[in-house]
C-alpha cells in the first residue's frame, strides 16, 4: 500500500468477554507463560476469571484491566512473532490506548517493561475499585454542545463531567451517583440516550482525585525507559508526545481527566495516519473510529483466527 501510515490501537475497559484468551491458550506456548506471570503478580488467579468466569468477577475492576492488558500484550507478541516468521516488519507509526489501554501503549513504545506494567495497571485496577462512589453514563445521539447544556444547569452544576469525548455521538459523563440518576430522563427529553454504566466509580473525574494521587506516588516509584519507540498520542490532550517527562505528566493527570478519543482520531488523522490496528480484545475502538473519520482503515486483530487472517491478507502494510 503507497504512502501507508499506521497506528496501533489498544482497548480499555468494557472490551473484556468471559473466555478471551481460551484461543490463544490453545494455540500458543506463549499465552500459558503469561498467564501465569499475571497471575504471579498480581496475587491471584486472575487468568482463571478471564478464561472461566464468573463473569461478575471479571466485571470488577481490579480484574478487568490486568485481564485486558494481557490479552492485547499476548496477541501483540504473537502478530510480531508471526510476521516475523515471514520475515515482515511491525513498524507502525504511532501507538495511542483508550484510558487503560494507553498503559498498554506506553508497553509497547518501550516506555514500560511488561512486568511494571502488570503491576502498574494491578495497583490502578484496585485503586479504582475501590474509589470513592459515584456513577458513570453514556450519552448517545447528542451534541457535545447540547450535553454540555445540561451539565451546566443550576441543579447538575459541578456533580457531572464529561469523561469520555468518544466519537461526535457518543459521550460519556461522570460524576455523583444521584446527578447521573437525574440526568437520564434529561437526556432522553432532547432526544438522546442515557445508559448507565456498571462501573465502582466516577472514572475521569474529580471524585477521582484522592485515588490520583495515591497512583502518582506508585508512578513515580516506575524505573522507566529514556527512549521510546514511537510517538504515542496521549488520552488528555489527544497530542503525541515523544518526551518521558512529558509522557508521565500526562499520565498523571489521566484517571481525573477525560478520554480526549474523538480529538486523538483526529489528531492521529492529521498526522498523516490513514490506517489503525486494534490490538485486544473486543472491536470497540474501531467501531469509534469509523464514525470519528470515515476514511481511515481499520482492521481488528481481537482473537487469534483475526491475528492469523491480518498476518496472511496484509504483506503489503507491514512491509518487508
Amino acid at each position: 500500500m503507497v504512502n501507508m501510515k499506521l497506528a496501533v490501537l489498544f482497548p480499555g475497559q468494557g472490551s473484556q468477554k468471559v473466555g478471551m484468551g481460551l484461543d490463544l491458550l490453545d494455540k500458543a506456548p506463549l499465552a500459558k507463560e503469561l498467564f501465569y506471570k499475571v497471575d504471579s503478580i498480581t496475587g491471584r488467579k486472575v487468568s482463571e476469571i478471564f478464561l472461566q468466569g464468573p463473569e461478575n468477577e471479571l466485571n470488577q475492576t481490579k480484574n478487568t484491566q490486568v485481564a485486558i492488558v494481557i490479552i492485547s500484550v499476548l496477541l501483540t507478541l504473537l502478530l510480531k512473532d508471526e510476521l516475523k516468521k515471514k520475515n515482515l516488519n511491525f513498524t507502525p507509526n504511532a501507538c495511542c490506548g483508550h484510558s487503560l489501554g494507553e498503559f498498554t501503549a506506553l508497553w509497547f513504545c518501550g516506555l514500560l517493561s511488561l512486568d511494571d506494567l502488570i503491576k502498574i495497571v494491578s495497583i490502578r485496577g484496585n485503586l479504582m475499585q475501590n474509589s470513592p462512589d459515584g456513577s458513570m453514563a453514556a450519552v448517545l445521539n447528542l451534541t457535545k454542545e447540547q450535553t454540555e447544556d445540561l451539565l451546566s444547569s443550576d441543579d447538575l452544576k459541578n456533580k457531572i463531567v464529561i469523561a469520555n469525548y468518544n466519537s461526535p455521538t457518543q459521550l460519556v459523563i461522570s460524576g455523583e451517583r444521584a446527578a447521573i440518576e437525574e440526568i437520564v430522563p434529561k437526556v432522553k427529553s432532547l432526544g438522546g440516550k442515557a445508559i448507565v454504566l456498571p462501573v465502582s466509580g466516577a472514572f475521569h473525574s474529580p471524585l477521582m482525585n484522592l485515588p490520583s494521587k495515591e497512583f502518582t506516588k506508585e508512578l513515580d516509584k516506575l524505573q522507566t525507559s529514556s527512549n521510546i519507540n514511537i510517538p504515542i498520542f496521549q488520552n488528555v490532550d489527544g497530542k503525541p508526545s515523544t518526551d518521558i517527562k512529558q509522557i508521565k505528566e500526562k499520565i498523571k493527570k489521566q484517571m481525573t481527566s477525560p478520554v480526549m478519543w474523538t480529538q486523538t482520531v483526529n489528531n492521529l488523522a492529521g498526522a498523516g495516519i490513514n490506517t489503525v490496528i486494534e490490538i485486544g480484545p473486543g472491536k470497540v475502538l474501531t467501531g469509534l473510529v469509523k464514525k470519528i473519520n470515515p476514511d481511515i482503515i481499520c482492521y481488528s486483530i481481537c482473537d487469534y483466527a483475526s491475528m492469523i487472517d491480518f498476518v496472511l491478507s496484509n504483506n503489503s502494510l507491514v512491509g518487508a
